[in-house]
């Protein structure tokens, strides 16, 4: 007998075991099981996570999302039957041995009388199984996730981040700007700072596809305006002069003397737009505001008039 998992036999039991290798994989790192061929997806299986500073606020998590999803190996089970409530972790309906074994079992993995031990039986039957077996559990199965649980889990292992910022005049001693003249801002694109990116995983065996990219930054350039930008934004070079930025750009008029430091706090807020679809056509949109800083000290250019 196999004890921490459900003791099982042949097929069914290696199922299960790579069911626990891949449901311990970390959220903060995920890895690409398979990427298809034809849309470039890359697929990976995560664990629902805790809560995750930095990922709110969180918008209309539930539409379409709220019942919870359980699934065998990809084929749709109801959460709960006769036999018990199903686990999409151990990918089997659990049901409390009545009796619970005997103090002395094996079962109880040397934890009498903490926990429970559970019959443990699959939806479907496989070639070369029986299909059944016991596990010990330390607190209650879970139940199921809803596909918005789900959803979010995988939402968060995109690493969604806020703007890497890039501006002229820049955030270093002896960078200092002029008044009317202009300011170019910009962030680096990529899949975890404009996007877009594509993810489809799965967390608590419910699939997810999310695609998330950034709608605007909105820049806040501490005199009191603000500009909102629908693209990364165009890095500046010499050659452009005193031109105006073709699509994110900001002219002060007054110097930032006075201000902490002798300078502008600036601000970029970047406004994330994560759509998802998961099982049973459900769906639905998280929304993630995430803010970067920096400082921009802006002076004032003089005349000297010589004889």
């Amino acid at each position: 007998m196999l004890t921490r998992t459900v003791t099982l036999i042949s097929l069914f039991a290696a199922l299960l075991a790579g069911s626990a290798l891949t449901a311990s994989a970390q959220v903060s790192s995920p890895v690409c099981e398979r990427i298809d061929s034809r849309t470039g997806i890359c697929e990976i299986t995560i664990r629902p996570p805790g809560p995750t500073p930095g990922i709110e606020p969180i918008s209309n998590p539930d539409p379409g999302g709220s019942a919870p999803s359980c699934t065998e190996y990809g084929q749709p089970v109801p959460c709960s039957s006769p036999r018990g409530i199903y686990s999409n972790s151990l990918q089997c309906y659990l049901q409390p041995m009545n009796p619970q074994p005997p103090p002395s079992s094996p079962l109880w993995e040397g934890s009498y009388p903490a926990g429970t031990v559970y019959n443990c039986s699959a939806a479907f039957s496989y070639p070369g199984t029986i299909g059944g077996g016991a596990v010990w559990l330390a607190g209650p199965p879970d139940a199921g996730l809803t596909p918005a649980a789900a959803a979010r889990a995988v939402v968060a292992s995109m690493d969604l981040r806020a703007a890497e910022i890039g501006i002229v005049p820049e955030d270093k001693p002896g960078s200092i700007g002029a008044v009317g003249a202009p300011v170019y801002m910009w962030t680096t694109p990529g899949p975890t700072t404009f996007g877009p990116q594509v993810l489809s995983g799965s967390a608590g065996g419910v699939t997810i596809t999310a695609t998330a990219k950034v709608d605007k930054i909105v820049w806040t350039m501490g005199d009191g305006t603000s500009v909102t930008c629908r693209t990364p934004g165009t890095v500046y070079q010499d050659r452009y002069g005193f031109n105006d930025s073709p699509d994110c750009g900001h002219r002060y008029t007054q110097t930032s003397a006075g201000k902490t430091n002798n300078a502008y706090p600036v601000s970029a807020t970047s406004f994330w737009v994560v759509d998802w679809t998961g099982p049973g056509g459900s769906s639905g949109r998280i929304t993630l505001d995430l803010v970067s800083r920096t400082n921009v000290m802006v002076g004032e250019l003089q005349a000297l008039v010589t004889n």
